[in-house]
């Protein structure tokens, strides 16, 4: 069996490890302001506390009895300032700065003021002190993980379940291992000065951060990944679906009303004039066109609609549960919204207007199908003069549609050409 002093200098390995973990992760895009480098410091100042507490076990008269204690308050100060900005919470450092000084100055105090001033320590012991501290910070990163668990799904939940878990057990066991001395001394005894299980605490406390940083570490993972994900689902200028991703949403709502037997619709719009607009006023301002029409989208649809830019002006939004007139009545208001508000831009503001194309899924009817549909009606729009609704409506032939007969409509693996 291992001695107390190994098994502790294998923690303080493991939190070395997460250390390299975290500045890994740190290193990747986007994960900058997470808190990473808070926790991959906090991970080596855990080792360093298991360096301490081996060194206390074998040479006690080396180190002050509270050393290692001291080096755990550091890490768990920044590991909860590096919890509270993965929150986006504020991050709290100068007061933890100044708990950490003010903890070293009285252990010092207590510790050597004895031996080379001749003067009483100011507090009986420091021990009981520096453990409420432990626990204070504890279930403050209990506190700053606690809203992940409902807010996450999968790993990123069960990561952040399991590092409330163990935080809540570790300070539960620092308030059990200090409850039984307090009474004692508040019943006029003495301190145990070492306590018989110090040693384990010590070990404990190092074993908890290293599952803490684990537990953080998946946390940051999942984020990661979520953003990764949605950075391959969404376009970079608009902030909507891709064409892909779209299709895909496209292709699973026809399934789901097919099966709930329920309404869908689908608006295909284009903005209208818009090489136009990249002529006259350059580029960057097509851009801010763009940007522009996306937030409008955002404003005018609500949660359960989907949009996705297809590709150049060319935009798409699915609408479940939604039936042609009610798909027109919103398509309306995001047409008069568009023309009523013109793109901010200098030295005067972009006005521009949309056309859209409307078509509901009938029974049966597959994805491509229903984007067909909705391409001829944005075809009918634009025959009409632009800047209106057009609707494809149930029951037409697709052989009698002028649209469909010049290859006019869009298919999910070639994008129309800009107009």
């Amino acid at each position: 069996m291992f001695q107390s002093h190994i098994v502790v200098l294998i923690a303080g390995l493991f939190a070395l490890q997460m250390a390299v973990v975290c500045v890994v992760l740190r290193r990747s895009a986007g994960m900058d302001r997470s808190g990473l480098t808070s926790w991959a410091l906090g991970s080596v100042l855990a080792a360093m506390a298991a360096a301490l507490a081996a060194v206390q076990e074998l040479r006690p008269l080396w180190l002050v009895l509270e050393s290692s204690d001291l080096a755990l308050l550091a890490a768990l100060s920044v590991m909860a300032v590096g919890a509270r900005h993965f929150a986006g919470r504020p991050g709290r450092a100068a007061p933890l700065l100044a708990l950490n000084l003010a903890a070293a100055a009285a252990v010092a105090w207590h510790d050597l003021a004895p031996q080379y001033l001749a003067v009483p320590p100011l507090m009986p012991e420091m021990a009981p002190l520096l453990t409420m501290c432990h626990i204070a910070l504890l279930l403050d990163l209990a506190r700053s993980a606690w809203p992940s668990v409902p807010a996450t799904r999968g790993t990123g939940r069960l990561a952040a379940l399991s590092l409330v878990l163990i935080v809540i057990a570790a300070a539960a066991i620092n308030a059990w291992t200090v409850a039984l001395p307090l009474a004692a001394v508040m019943q006029g005894g003495a301190w145990p000065r070492p306590m018989p299980w110090d040693g384990e605490l010590a070990m404990l406390n190092i074993f908890a951060l290293v599952g803490v940083s684990v537990s953080f570490a998946l946390m940051a993972h999942d984020r990661l990944r979520r953003m990764l994900e949605r950075r391959a689902r969404h376009d970079d200028l608009t902030d909507v679906l891709l064409r892909g991703a779209f299709w895909e949403e496209l292709e699973a709502a026809c399934l789901r009303a097919e099966r709930q037997r329920k309404p869908l619709t689908v608006a295909f719009v284009d903005l209208d004039h818009f090489k136009a607009i990249n002529d006259v006023y350059g580029h960057l301002a097509g851009d801010s066109v763009l940007r522009h029409f996306a937030g409008q989208l955002r404003k005018n649809f609500g949660q359960l609609e989907v949009a996705g830019r297809l590709g150049g002006e060319e935009f798409a939004i699915l609408m479940p549960d939604t039936a042609l007139e009610q798909g027109r009545l919103a398509c309306l208001r995001l047409a008069t919204a568009v023309r009523a508000t013109p793109c901010p831009s200098e030295p005067d503001p972009i006005a521009y207007t949309v056309s859209i194309g409307l078509a509901a899924r009938q029974p049966g009817e597959g994805a491509d199908a229903l984007m067909r549909r909705a391409d001829r009606a944005l075809y009918d729009a634009k025959l009409k003069g632009r800047n209106c609704v057009s609707l494809h409506p149930a029951g037409s032939e697709a052989g009698t549609d002028g649209g469909a007969a010049d290859g006019h409509y869009i298919t999910r693996g070639q994008p129309r050409a800009a107009s």
